[in-house]
């Protein structure tokens, strides 16, 4: 995969990436009654969404207007050593996608730390919880469909990592269906090698649309 620099824009689906804006479209993961099935664990189900715009195959135009993040530390490396930093990150991120849409549990899981300081409204949590709240989507739909658009990766060091990007959702079975829009920041850091997430929440929520 093709790397960037420091704020770049690149997206990710089925592995393509592209430098330029696209017309967002986030995603949010699964919604219930009660609350989201996961990817988007803070959404108040009376929350205001954003106002109502055509859909055309699920692509929101025009865009919504995008949060900045607050202001994350960056550290300045030589541009080769930042491009093959940012290229493993984005595959790692990647692949995370991939394994939300093959419904694999344990392999999803393999991309995150052993404890993991945020997720969402909870702090503190550990596999078996973000085991419990996948299979709640995995379980009630049968086709998981997700894009990541707009990803920037902010390098903090050699070992640490926040990437916000926009990720839209399209998740269906007969009993219903889930589909949205949401801007996402994810933390990383390298332990044995390995990029692993240690938080995972959402800035802003675009919209999203739940039966």
């Amino acid at each position: 995969m093709k790397a960037d620099s420091i704020g770049c824009t690149n997206r990710i689906d089925g592995g393509a990436f592209t430098r330029r804006r696209l017309a967002a479209i986030a995603l949010p993961l699964a919604f219930a009654a009660a609350g989201v099935f996961f990817g988007c664990r803070s959404v108040n189900q009376n929350a205001p969404t954003a106002p109502a715009t055509p859909e055309v195959s699920g692509v929101l135009s025009p865009a919504p207007t995008r949060r900045l993040p607050e202001k994350i530390p960056v550290m300045g490396f030589p541009p080769r050593y930042e491009a093959e930093l940012k290229k493993s990150i984005n595959s790692d991120l990647n692949t995370w996608r991939k394994t939300i849409e093959a419904r694999d549990v344990e392999k999803h899981l393999e991309h995150y730390a052993d404890a993991v300081e945020t997720y969402y409204q909870t702090s503190n949590v550990n596999k078996d919880f973000i085991r419990a709240d996948r299979h709640r989507a995995f379980e009630r739909f049968e086709t998981l469909k997700m894009q990541l658009i707009n990803v920037d990766i902010y390098l903090e060091s050699k070992d640490a990592a926040t990437v916000v990007f926009d990720k839209s959702w399209d998740f269906k079975s007969a009993a219903g269906f889930s589909n949205g829009l949401v801007q996402q920041e994810i933390k990383m850091r390298r332990i044995e090698k390995e990029w692993l997430i240690v938080s995972e929440k959402d800035l802003e929520i675009y919209r999203y649309r739940n039966q």
